[in-house]
């Protein structure tokens, strides 16, 4: 869209590099695909026979995860198909600069993205409040909202259930059992739920390690050791069914996945969050569906996009849905009727160009 901001692209890796430390993409998985494809694969993504839009050339910077992510992969076979609906001579430069989903919405205030992925509940909060301790922003828009079923898929161990004769995490708290959780560092998604989860629940880190606990903070792989070493007794991961770090666990350790009360729940989707459905046998042993608390991939643009491009990118998407669903399993919850709506987006606004384009179909009414 504006050609300075794939000048920036420099300070935009040195920004990303410093936020990644400090907001984490909140998943220890990469979850946005089960089986990450490389990114030249996009070139195989179909397109209607149709003549490309008269206009302008667009340069349109798309941030995304490091190169190598299921994530990246998505981003550049989603580049690849955009081009396809933007006047001749367009491009979407995929660039591997996120900090993720706690610190995506600020790419834009800082003019370092066109188009990013971002959770739907850190962009609510972003936008409404602030996070990270920054203040809030308005400089995006939603496009599409509830593209993956990622939520907060957490455990306990069978050994401690049994210890303590408890089937939920609630009870636990109420009884203020002595539980070591292990999750993302401070600043990813993952941290974020349970801290909030805990507030919820009213109580604090301190609480919980005043009964013998403790809150164990690392990646995927060093926590899923931990937990078959018997030095966890739960885990909380902001991921989905694609999950390899879970996946592993579940076949390697004694565990059980499990359901909050539907008052938590309640209270989650009051924070932007939605349910979402963990399909029973996603995981070994795991056999009945799990409702989470859930923050879906959402796709976010520039505020100041020109209505037309937002348009181009919203039809481009929903005319080849089944096959970028073909292409990347994980996005099968897309679904072009409903994923314009308020609850689908974190509350944040809907572009004009993609307002535009989802009333053409009637979906808007």
């Amino acid at each position: 869209m504006k050609k300075s901001r794939s000048m920036k692209l420099f300070s935009a890796i040195l920004c990303g590099a410093i936020l990644l430390s400090a907001a984490g993409c909140g998943s220890s998985s990469s979850p946005a695909s089960s089986a990450p494809a490389p990114a030249s694969s996009a070139a195989a993504i179909s397109t209607p026979a149709a003549e490309k839009p008269q206009g302008e050339a667009v340069s349109l910077l798309y941030s995304t995860h490091s190169v190598g992510t299921a994530t990246y992969n998505i981003a550049a076979g989603l580049g690849q198909l955009w081009e396809n609906y933007l006047p001749e001579g367009s491009m979407v430069d995929v660039q591997p600069t996120s900090p993720g989903g706690m610190g995506a919405p600020y790419l834009f205030a800082d003019g370092l993205a066109d188009i990013a992925f971002v959770n739907g509940a850190p962009a609510k909060w972003a936008y409404e409040e602030g996070v990270l301790g920054k203040p809030a922003t308005q400089e995006f828009r939603g496009l599409i909202g509830s593209l993956t079923a990622v939520g907060a898929v957490n455990f306990m161990t069978q050994a401690f259930l049994d210890k303590y004769s408890v089937t939920t995490f609630e009870e636990v708290i109420e009884k203020k059992l002595p539980i070591r959780i292990g999750c993302s560092p401070k600043g990813s998604m993952d941290e974020k739920i349970l801290e909030m989860l805990l507030e919820y629940l009213g109580v604090t880190y301190d609480d919980v390690k005043s009964w013998g606990g403790d809150i164990v903070h690392g990646g995927g792989s060093d926590l899923a050791a931990m937990v078959k070493d018997g030095k966890l007794d739960m885990m909380l991961d902001q991921t989905s069914a694609q999950s390899s770090t879970m996946t592993e666990i579940a076949m390697t350790a004694k565990i059980k996945f499990t359901q909050w009360t539907d008052e938590t729940l309640d209270w989650f989707t009051t924070q932007g969050f939605e349910r979402v459905v963990l399909p029973a046998n996603s995981f070994s042993g795991q056999t009945e569906d799990i409702i989470l608390a859930g923050s879906p991939d959402c796709i976010y643009v520039a505020k100041d996009m020109p209505d037309d491009v937002a348009y181009a990118l919203a039809k481009g998407m929903c005319e080849n849905r089944d096959e970028l669903v073909r292409q990347y399993s994980s996005l099968a919850p897309f679904d072009p009727p409903s994923c314009w709506k308020p609850e689908k987006l974190g509350n944040v606004p809907l572009h004009s160009g993609a307002e535009k384009y989802f009333k053409e179909l009637g979906y808007i009414k």
